[in-house]
């Protein structure tokens, strides 16, 4: 029996539109709690779960060459982290002192280690963080599916459907038959998910949080659209909504196509404001994406993944490399390399000496490297005034929020650059900096910071959060978060106009960046560039191609004036939905 018609909104993690029948999948990568077995030889029972730990590697191995092939390497190195996880000393010796101390078997062991550390990252606020705790329960489930002798694989379908699961782990996901599998819509997980950047890659539709109880509920014979641009889930739609859909999605092929073949245009509005666009990076993988999509560098590369899943701390050679590596490939384009950026909730006890109340408040970004990680801090540094020469760097730090801040970092520079010489190594002798703005305090003394830097670059994720005194990750508040909010318009406007009367380039990295809906602000508040995703780039070109400066201004004015977020939005979508309507109905 089918269920009624009706819509339910969820959220978009991959674009695109896919129409076809159910298909349920219970996942077989689940970690499931196992029946408690006490054992006597606690160390035939490690020995037991060292030999599943050996398995599940070459088993992971295999993944990460079969998803490079059909993938790509940005793709593949998704698995590297999980390698990463298995063989993760915490990990390991806490399953190994359940087995020694508590007599469990090795099932329950893992499992109670891997849930344990799976709910630390999981109550954490930020959501890149969270969604790694369902990375520490797909290796976990791995692990427990070779010692319980269960064979995982792919999921198989009998024709081309819709996947409706609680959850797809990201190796269920890299083993799905693109040529069977139209889409797929799930319970948990989020934009930032390994499963979300896999379907991106893997041009699958999907969308995430959709009710608990949905996929019991749905059937074979049910038909379902994803809109893989909105979220929204259509459950057995009517006829005149389906051909409506269908042809959405042969018009949006033909934009994307079209898209395509505009990367080598200027990125300018019609009466001549030329807006650059730069990619958000994470590693050098994802060079030749940005590079097929246009963009005009690297708005924004960051350096967490250099120190995240490992057992020690990158030197100064290894990132020497990295940083050469990424220059040389951008062929002279600028690169903005944020300097590490850990805190609130990205907690690495290879850098954390003490657990903090409040971590959000407390030492974060470049707070925590100036007071109590110099060393890592001047090890960065000096790699990036090394590989500097390389190509056209920028170094940008991270949580400002004092001119203090910005003075000490200069003088660190200036006392690195002077033993680098006595050591008669090549180096940047001019290393140009700027600051993030993404605390109020940041925003409000821009007129002070601007002439310290040589640019500024808006975050504008922290920057509302901090703003609005609300937790990003927090869905009871979620309400608040809202970009388009005047107070938030009236501090970017102000850092711009700080910018432009010292003569700096100011720049906007964060979500908003590739919102068709805010463009129309950002630009009319004359923001010199926008970085963003690299798939995101092509959108929002043809948005300011389409755009007049003079009507930009004319929104950006009027949003000022507005009382709340939804009227400022609504003005500059109205702007969107005459230029560009192209855009609007994708």
């Amino acid at each position: 029996m089918t269920l009624a018609s009706q819509t339910i909104q969820a959220i978009a993690v991959s674009p695109g539109i896919a129409i076809g029948r159910v298909m349920r999948v219970r996942p077989y990568n689940r970690l499931l709690e196992p029946e408690l077995q006490k054992i006597d030889d606690v160390e035939a029972e490690v020995r037991r779960y060292r030999a599943a730990v050996e398995a599940t590697r070459a088993e992971l191995t295999a993944l990460q060459e079969q998803v490079r092939s059909k993938l790509n390497s940005s793709d593949a190195d998704i698995f590297e982290a999980h390698l990463l996880l298995v063989d993760d000393r915490t990990l390991t010796a806490q399953v190994e002192k359940n087995i020694r101390d508590k007599h469990f078997n090795a099932e329950y062991a893992l499992f109670k280690a891997g849930e344990s550390f799976a709910r630390v990252l999981g109550g954490m606020q930020d959501e890149y963080l969270r969604e790694r705790a369902a990375d520490i329960r797909d290796v976990a489930a791995r692990i427990m599916g070779v010692l319980t002798n269960t064979v995982s694989g792919e999921i198989g379908l009998d024709d081309r459907r819709i996947i409706i699961a609680s959850t797809l782990s990201p190796s269920e996901t890299a083993q799905l038959d693109r040529r069977k599998v139209l889409g797929f819509a799930v319970e948990t997980g989020s934009a930032t998910s390994h499963t979300a950047i896999l379907a991106r890659s893997m041009q699958l539709p999907a969308v995430v949080g959709i009710p608990p109880e949905l996929p019991e509920k749905l059937s074979a014979d049910d038909k379902l659209i994803i809109d893989g641009y909105t979220g929204k889930l259509i459950i057995n739609p009517d006829a005149r909504t389906e051909e409506a859909y269908r042809l959405r999605a042969q018009a949006a092929g033909e934009l994307y196509s079209a898209l395509e073949r505009e990367n080598t245009l200027r990125s300018e509005t019609t009466d001549g404001f030329v807006v650059q666009l730069a990619a958000n990076l994470d590693s050098p993988d994802g060079i030749d994406e940005a590079k097929r999509n246009g963009a005009g560098g690297i708005g924004l590369f960051r350096t967490e993944y250099l120190f995240m899943n490992r057992g020690d701390l990158p030197g100064e050679e290894e990132q020497f490399e990295i940083y050469k590596q990424l220059l040389v490939a951008c062929d002279e384009q600028p690169v903005v390399v944020r300097t590490l950026d850990v805190g609130g909730d990205k907690f690495n006890t290879n850098i954390y000496r003490a657990s903090e109340q409040n971590p959000f408040l407390g030492l974060r970004g470049i707070r925590l490297c100036l007071h109590e990680r110099r060393d890592i801090l001047e090890t960065q540094l000096r790699a990036l005034l090394r590989a500097g020469v390389y190509g056209n760097l920028r170094v940008m730090l991270p949580m400002v929020s004092s001119i203090r801040e910005v003075i000490d970092v200069k003088s660190l520079i200036g006392n690195l650059q002077r033993k680098l010489e006595q050591e008669q190594r090549e180096f940047l002798s001019h290393l140009p900096l700027g600051v993030m703005i993404e605390t109020p305090a940041a925003a409000i003394l821009a007129e002070r910071f601007a002439p310290l830097v040589d640019f500024f670059s808006i975050g504008t994720n922290d920057l509302v959060q901090y703003t609005m005194a609300i937790d990003r990750g927090n869905d009871r508040v979620a309400y608040l978060y809202r970009p388009s909010h005047p107070a938030i318009l009236e501090l970017i406007r102000h850092t711009v106009e700080a910018a432009r009367a010292h003569n700096i380039f100011v720049s906007v990295c964060g979500q908003v960046a590739s919102d068709p809906a805010m463009v129309p602000l950002l630009v009319g508040f004359g923001v010199h560039e926008l970085s963003m995703p690299p798939a995101s780039i092509g959108v929002v070109r043809r948005v300011i191609r389409n755009l007049a400066m003079h009507e930009a201004e004319t929104v950006a004015r009027e949003a000022l004036r507005c009382s709340n977020a939804s009227d400022a939005l609504a003005i500059s979508e109205a702007l969107l939905r005459r230029s560009s309507p192209e855009i609007v109905n994708i």
